[in-house]
Parts: structure tokens; C-alpha cells; sequence
């Protein structure tokens, strides 16, 4: 076994040391601690360990709250106390040479029981998570972070796969807003028994549900297609947040903690200002329409035609005049429109891999009057804006605690131009 001092932490999460001028990685360890470590990948420059032994532990370390942590690959930093100010510390290294002034921390009102969508793993006769590192699924009976409708399924879905043996579900995918639960059972061909499952969330849920069946290979890079079919209950999720009547289906993208993201698009709100809007992968269009009520227009593009659709839906209930939803790729569709509408707020909130390089190249170029820019991935997001910093300048950044217990965290960046 090697011994390791942790220096710090990386925008992984995971802790930095040096052994025999060898950069080392270690997970779930924080900044201080001294560590002993298994080797578990080597080459010439670097070290991958795992903890064997902490021989001197942070003031931050505290007992994990979840008897699965040990095995299960969600929330890697359950074991951290006060984990919202290690992040903002990790951010202000990665970020010194971009932005240099206060780095605004928004909290989530929940540390447990806040995520209002989570996608399960079933194999093998068990619904659960899969473990960290391997294809292997544990079987949990709840999930802490999870709201608790999301875990009332999670014990109707095990119920059902213990009496029928069904192997055709290998995902179940539930989400619950404002107490509507929709539940996508993601298979390779429909289930023989599925009158059972719908008859225990009949029981459970009354009127307030939807079952789904999601058509996919097993080992799809995406957990859902584009298939989908609905076996009983609603076929949307329709409830009221911000005053607006909503409109979601389980394909559509939204931010999974309802707090934090009332929080989030609020801070966006204060950025416009009556002027022209365009929003790049506007989602099931919420912010689109908020945004049209403190804007002169707004124009919103999103890939996915189910979302466009339900962004539309919500247009109309709302009776929203000044909103264009564009149903494309935004790399193909925002050019144009960034060339025509240089005095407009450009609201992004793109996708991990962060926004395409057609549409940095004219941001460049055209330099639009402000850029608000949400990232759930702080690599690319900082390559993107070293790609603009010639062009625009950092005037705000914000972190918000979308993901609890997790080392991911949600960031909102405001940029100007020169």
C-alpha cells in the first residue's frame, strides 16, 4: 500500500495527491486527509487509487446517511459535510484565470428526498441502482434523495418483478411533480403481466399517475427512445409552477429538484429586461414562457419533438403571444438567428457536452448583447467560455445545489460583451 497527502479536490470530486512525482486520483476522500491506497491504474505520469485506509480523516468527514453508498454509484459525496462550500472552492480554483470576483452560493431547501425523477436499473429479478464501477445492479428498497412517491413505486415495481418474473423490463424511469407520477417501464418487448404493476399503482395513486412502456435495446447509450406507449393513466404530467399551467411528458427534459430550479430560473428572470430573448435547448419550454412575460419577445429552440410539443401546449394554455418555439437543432437553427437579433439575451442551457462550436464561432463573431449561460458540467463550460473570453467578459457566477449529496453542481454564468 502507497501513503497519500490529499492536496485538493478536482471538478470530479475526486482527490489530488502526489506520490513519487506521479499525480494521483482517489474518490471519496477530501483536501487534508492522509490516506493509504490500492493502485488501481497506472502509467507514466499517473496514479488511480483506491482508499484502503484513511489514517488521518477532515473535520468534514461525516458518517454516510445511506447503507447503499458503499456499493452504489449515486452520491459520492453523501460522506461530506458542508459539501456546497467544498464545490464552491473547487469552482473558484478552476475558474481564477476567468472570473475573479464572488462566486454566489443558492441553496437547495432539501438535502434529502428532493429529486423529483430517477431512472432504476432491473436485472437479474432486482430493481435497485447499479453498483459503482461494474454492470451489476443493487437492489435498494429506498432511495434517500429520491422524492417519496418516486420510492412508492420503487416498492410497487419490486412487488411486481418478485411475483411475475418479468425480464423484458431492464430500466424504470419515474417521475413526480407536484404529486403527478409518471412511469416508464423501459423493455425489449411489451411484458406479459403489466395489468399487475398498473393494478398496484392504481391502488396507490388514484388518478394521479401514468404507466408507460419505452422501447429499447438493453444496452443503448440513452436510456429512453423515441418509442413510447401508454398502457393506463395520464399521458402528461399537468400541474401549475411560476402561475403557469405546465405541460411535461416523460420524454421532456426538467431540472430534477423543484426547489433549486425555482430558485435557478428566477436569478435568469432578473437578467431580462424587456429586451429580444433567444433560448437554445429550451427543454418542455417553462423558461420560454417566463421569460415572455419580462421580455420584448422570445424565441425558443429545442430538438426533441415531444418537447416542442408540450412547450407549445403550454404556449397556448397560457395564452402567450410573443413566443416562437422552433422545433430543430440548435446548432443548425441559432446562427441565423443570433446573425439577425445581435442586440438579443442569448439564455443557454446546452446539453454535458456543452454548446457546439458552430455557435460559439458566431457568438464570436456577432457578439451579442449578454449571454446567460446554465451548465451542469463545469469542463465544458469552461472551455466554452475560454472559446468567448476574447470576446464577452464574466460579470456574474452563481452555483446553485441542484444535486445534494452528489459532486455535481448546477451553474449560472452571466457574460457581457466587450
Amino acid at each position: 500500500m502507497d501513503k497519500v497527502v490529499i492536496d485538493s479536490l478536482n471538478i470530479n470530486g475526486e482527490g489530488v495527491g502526489f506520490l513519487q512525482d506521479k499525480k494521483v486520483c482517489v474518490k471519496k476522500v477530501l483536501k487534508g486527509e492522509e490516506i493509504e491506497i490500492e493502485r488501481v491504474y497506472e502509467k507514466k505520469n499517473f496514479i488511480l487509487g483506491k482508499v484502503v485506509n484513511i489514517v488521518k480523516k477532515s473535520p468534514l468527514r461525516r458518517e454516510e446517511k445511506c447503507k447503499y453508498c458503499s456499493k452504489c454509484g449515486g452520491c459520492d459525496f453523501m460522506f461530506v459535510e458542508d459539501a456546497l462550500s467544498i464545490k464552491k472552492e473547487i469552482i473558484r480554483g478552476y475558474f481564477k484565470d476567468l472570473y475573479v470576483g464572488n462566486i454566489v452560493i443558492n441553496e437547495s431547501a432539501k438535502e434529502f428526498n428532493y429529486r423529483n425523477k430517477v431512472s432504476f436499473f432491473v436485472k437479474d429479478g432486482f430493481v435497485g441502482m447499479q453498483e459503482r464501477g461494474s454492470n451489476k445492479v443493487v437492489k435498494i428498497d429506498y432511495c434517500l434523495v429520491a422524492k417519496e412517491e418516486i420510492n412508492e413505486v420503487l416498492k410497487l415495481a419490486q412487488m411486481y418483478i418478485d411475483e411475475t418474473n418479468e425480464t423484458n423490463i431492464h430500466h424504470i424511469v419515474v417521475r413526480s411533480l407536484e404529486g403527478l407520477v409518471s412511469v416508464v417501464c423501459v423493455v425489449t418487448k411489451k411484458p406479459k403481466n403489466l395489468e399487475i404493476f398498473n393494478s398496484l399503482l392504481k391502488n396507490k395513486f388514484n388518478d394521479t399517475y401514468g404507466l408507460f412502456l419505452n422501447y429499447n435495446k438493453v444496452n443503448s447509450s440513452n436510456i429512453l427512445s423515441d418509442k413510447f406507449e401508454l398502457i393506463a393513466g395520464n399521458k402528461q404530467i399537468e400541474t401549475e409552477i411560476f402561475g403557469l399551467k405546465f405541460f411535461i411528458e416523460p420524454y421532456s427534459f426538467m431540472q430534477i429538484n423543484d426547489d433549486v430550479r425555482n430558485k435557478l430560473y428566477n436569478r435568469v428572470l432578473n437578467e431580462i429586461k424587456g429586451e429580444i430573448v433567444i433560448e437554445g435547448y429550451s427543454g418542455a419550454g417553462l423558461l420560454s414562457c417566463l421569460m415572455a412575460a419580462r421580455a420584448k419577445s422570445v424565441i425558443s429552440i429545442e430538438k426533441n419533438r415531444t418537447a416542442t410539443s408540450d412547450a407549445n401546449k403550454t404556449k397556448e394554455a397560457n395564452n402567450i403571444t410573443n413566443l416562437t418555439n422552433i422545433n430543430g437543432d440548435c446548432a443548425d437553427v441559432l446562427p441565423n438567428l443570433i446573425r439577425q437579433n445581435n442586440n438579443a439575451t442569448f439564455v443557454i442551457d446546452p446539453p454535458r457536452k456543452g454548446v457546439d462550436n458552430k455557435i460559439l464561432k458566431i457568438l464570436k463573431e456577432e457578439k451579442v448583447k449578454k449571454i446567460v449561460y446554465i451548465s451542469c458540467n463545469l469542463y465544458t463550460l469552461k472551455q466554452n467560455l475560454v472559446t468567448l473570453k476574447d470576446s464577452y467578459k464574466v460579470t456574474n457566477f452563481e452555483i446553485f445545489d441542484m444535486f445534494p449529496n452528489t459532486t455535481d453542481i448546477e451553474s449560472l454564468v452571466v457574460l457581457e460583451r466587450k
